[in-house]
């Protein structure tokens, strides 16, 4: 990551500097031209209104080759929603992730996020996330891209051999305008405003374009910018993990923890989209594309929570237990301990590309050849915590309910503000993402009997994916503050013991620091004021930042990819038939020692012996040192489309191939990550081979008019090697007790892989000034794996996948108004892991969108924008549907705004 790394740091303020001097910030939306080695000959138009959007993306599927599914602008700067995610959501087979109200990862046809691959004009771009519980992963974050610079999206949920492997659901290929397609200083200028129902703030999002090419339209360029603010507050109740346990009525499910959880973030995106294109002869092209796209995401959580199984304090009460199912949903918890934590973090993701593609167009043949780069980094740069913990009588919860009991009473205001400071810590945890990329591509024309071309071509990437974590901890004693003499940790004369918590810091109760609950269901923390007397400079003077050394890794993945295919067409029937080669090298950088890494860390420093004698006590030499753990594997991955016209308007399709995704980055990391907390960690697996699948297609299509289709899809894939756990159990020192406690680790493996299947429905139609857009998708997917929720969590079950999704827009258009109603709905899902080691599954969730657009000016729209309208609500459980997990209230957001368009 250093090419780009100081343009995307600089540009957070450079392009900052840039967005507010220009009239507004961009909001490109069209038709583009040709995709790298990922096109097929789709014929793009300029599209105008609901009607002709709808017109436009029905052609894409009909023309393709492969089953595609497509959506097109609706006019310069007009995309069907705010966030690309959500109008992916909108496809058959496609499901999304919102857990903070907005779209950010995609899945297709029961396959998990990390399982598909996006691509902007044919390149990868890279990732990385802001939120401190993701991991770094393969799945995109389409948060860092704004809608307003993507002109057409298209799902390619069957592969060909020149389309980049990956993917076992599906590939999105993300299209922008190029200039020399474009006319001659056109442009689109768009002024919003958001409210957001649970903040009750209105945010500004502004985006402009400009596009310029010479009277001879052979150079050209269009810059696009969008600067995008929100405020976001999401409420909710959530369980800390679940644990199996028996406390007197058999082993059951039990709740680590329950509280009441208060996040809040300001966001601000800023995106800077580049092309240039320059043709130097009729037969060649230049096209250079730079993207820098950066959201400043910095937040706090808040969360008053009590431990409920023994964890500092005591257990269930067998006689006030409620069961239901596999655990206990409500019941009373004596001498209970009481949190209220608060966690303020400088969070942050950016991205780069620089991509220069140069196409050349002989008389028999044409070429491309493309270089590019592009590089992400994200995460959070420093994370504060703060503890105020109190024991209790006793709590009593019932589902997601809970009541904290002190002195007889239910515990006030005034006696949480009366809680002691009795944490405090720092972390930082930053991930990077970087791609080198070289790719030459020839297309020979065919005249040889049924085929027309023949395609083939190489592709070099070499990924690296990583994670920087250090910790810093203000109770430390060195060896110094020890009076002389003294051979074991924390004895001795209590006089120069100058450390900062439990020492020198006198901060007072949580009361000195509480502001105005602003709808919270207690007092927050004034931030601002905590950290002038808690995080002072002073602070810091004996402080001690080490490396979490477990949680230190890199991946370096080279990528070998070449591929032969061979396009034909006949009297009723078209198609390709590939073979794709692709060759991957793997290299997994960690920290490999001897005895605790905590323990090793701290030696690391140095001066803290007797710290690093009470942690671990039997270690002489941690023989701390980077290592390497190297992987290859080679997949061969055949690929045949077949389009037949059975009869006017009808198209049937099949489709067979072999498709691959690789383990995800977290998985082959080396490395350890634990949750002393819930006494839960996770483990990474170098060797872990790739997830394969053979799949099939069948697909019928009626066009019976213009701008109409009415289609089913039958789909299956059988998966050999899918990734499930396998669990351990170790010893780590926590460090708030001061003991060592056994963890229960998950490491991944491959297994016996899964067996997904399903149809896809869809129909749309134009009705005059009405139209109608429908579909429904039904999945059937089931592992090989055996079940066994207690000892290995996870096992048997398949991430992201629904069994039913369907969704429905009606609208109404004519010259000067158009409006929308849309719903998307979903049935319940296995969500993965929690950060907490539990499994974690989401409810059934439906969500409706509308929006009204009024021209009564040739170039002027006028904007109003409903999101989530209803104020749908996440709802989480643990296995049994009646055992609750988690709520969280995004709320609606609505927006209102103008555009102008030249």
């Amino acid at each position: 990551m250093k090419i780009l790394s100081s343009s995307i740091r600089n540009l957070t303020g450079g392009r900052g500097r840039l967005l507010h001097s220009s009239l507004a910030v961009l909001a490109l939306s069209g038709a583009v031209g040709t995709l790298h080695a990922q096109e097929t000959a789709l014929e793009e138009v300029v599209v105008t209104g609901i009607r002709a959007s709808i017109t436009e993306s029905v052609n894409a599927k009909r023309s393709a080759n492969a089953i595609v599914d497509a959506i097109t602008a609706e006019d310069l700067g007009k995309f069907p929603d705010k966030n690309v995610a959500d109008s992916l959501s909108r496809i058959t087979g496609v499901s999304v992730t919102r857990g903070f109200g907005e779209g950010e990862k995609i899945a297709v046809r029961g396959t998990s996020p990390n399982q598909n691959r996006a691509l902007l004009n044919g390149a990868a771009v890279a990732s990385a996330d802001w939120f401190i519980l993701d991991n770094p992963s393969r799945a995109f974050n389409y948060t860092l891209l704004p809608s307003t610079i993507v002109s057409a999206l298209e799902v390619y949920k069957t592969p060909q051999a020149n389309i980049q492997e990956g993917s076992l659901g599906g590939t999105v290929m993300l299209r922008t305008r190029r200039p020399l397609d474009m006319a001659q200083n056109t442009g689109a200028i768009q002024v919003q405003r958001q409210y957001s129902e649970t903040s009750e703030e209105w945010d500004p999002s502004i985006s402009a374009l400009y596009s310029w090419k010479n009277d001879a339209e052979n150079l050209g360029f269009n810059i696009s910018l969008t600067r995008q603010d929100r405020t976001l507050l999401r409420e909710g109740t959530e369980v800390l993990g679940f644990e199996n346990q028996d406390f007197g009525r058999g082993a059951l499910w039990v709740p680590r923890a329950l509280g009441d959880a208060y996040f809040e973030q300001a966001r601000e995106r800023e995106t800077v989209l580049f092309t240039g294109q320059w043709r130097p002869s009729d037969s060649g092209q230049f096209t250079l594309t730079y993207l820098d796209s950066g959201l400043d995401a910095d937040n706090s959580n808040y969360n008053r929570y009590e431990w409920l199984n023994g964890n500092n304090g005591g257990t269930i009460d067998p006689t006030t237990a409620v069961v239901t199912g596999s655990g206990v949903i409500a019941g009373e918890v004596a001498d209970s301990f009481a949190e209220y934590y608060v966690i303020d973090r400088v969070s942050y993701s950016e991205t780069g590309s620089l991509d220069l593609l140069y196409e050349h167009n002989f008389e028999q043949l044409t070429l491309r050849t493309r270089l590019g780069h592009t590089e992400a980094e994200g995460g959070t740069s420093r994370d504060r915590h703060y503890g105020w913990g109190a024991p209790l009588d006793r709590t009593e919860f019932n589902g997601l309910s809970h009541t904290p009991y002190l002195n007889g009473q239910v515990e006030s205001d005034a006696q949480l503000g009366a809680r002691g400071l009795g944490w405090m810590q720092e972390n930082a945890r930053v991930m990077d993402d970087e791609e080198n990329y070289a790719s030459i591509d020839i297309d020979f024309a065919l005249d040889t009997g049924v085929f027309n071309s023949l395609k083939s071509g190489l592709l070099y990437r070499d990924h690296n994916k990583g994670q920087m974590m250090s910790l810093t901890r203000f109770h430390w004693l060195s060896d110094a503050m020890h009076a002389d003499g003294i051979t074991t940790y924390g004895e001795g004369e209590e006089t120069g013991w100058d450390r900062w918590l439990y020492g020198n810091l006198g901060a007072g109760p949580l009361g000195n620091y509480t502001r105005n609950r602003s709808g919270a269901p207690y007092p927050l923390m004034d931030i601002s004021a905590a950290q002038s007397v808690i995080y002072p400079a002073l602070a810091y003077e004996n402080a001690v930042t080490v490396l979490n050394l477990p949680e230190n890794w890199n991946v370096e993945e080279e990528i070998l990819a070449a591929y032969v295919q061979a396009d034909f067409d006949g009297e009723g029937f078209r198609g390709n038939l590939g073979l794709r080669m692709v060759q991957t090298r793997v290299g997994s950088s960690g920290y490999n020692l001897q005895g605790d890494p905590l323990a090793a860390a701290i030696d690391m420093v140095g001066g803290y012996d007797l710290l690093v004698a009470l942690v671990d006590s039997t270690t002489e030499n941690f023989d701390v040192r980077q290592e390497t753990l190297k992987h290859d594997y080679t997949e061969i991955l055949p690929s045949a489309n077949v389009a037949f016209d059975i009869a006017e308007n009808q198209v049937l399709r099949l489709s067979a191939a072999r498709v691959m995704a690789r383990p995800d980055y977290i998985t082959i990391a080396n490395q350890e990550s634990a949750n002393l907390d819930t006494q839960t960690g996770r483990r990474g697996n170098p060797q872990l081979e790739p997830e394969t699948a053979n799949q099939f297609d069948l697909a019928w299509e009626w066009y019976f008019a213009e701008g109409a289709v009415l289609a089913a899809t039958y789909f299956q894939k059988d998966i050999a090697d899918s990734v499930i756990n396998s669990t351990s159990v170790d010893f780590r020192f926590d460090e708030r007790l001061g003991e060592d406690i056994p963890v229960l680790f998950i490491q991944p493996v491959n297994g016996k892989g899964a067996e997904v299947s399903g149809i896809e429905l869809s129909y749309q139609h134009n009705f005059d000034n009405f139209g109608v857009i429908a579909n429904y998708t039904y999945t059937d997917a089931n592992s090989r794996d055996a079940r066994d929720s207690v000892n290995n969590p996870g096992s048997g079950l398949i991430p992201g996948q629904s069994e039913n999704m369907a969704n429905l827009t009606g609208f109404y258009e004519n010259d000067w108004i158009s409006a929308r109603l849309a719903y998307n709905f979903r049935t319940q899902w296995y969500d993965g892991l929690s950060e907490f080691g539990s499994e974690a599954y989401i409810d059934d969730y439906g969500q409706w969108d509308a929006s009204i657009t009024v021209s009564p000016w040739e170039n002027w729209d006028f904007v109003l924008e409903a999101i989530n309208l209803t104020g749908e609500e996440l709802e989480y459980y643990h296995i049994d549907e009646a055992r609750a997990a988690r709520l969280y209230d995004n709320g609606a957001r609505f927006l209102l705004g103008a555009n102008y368009h030249f």
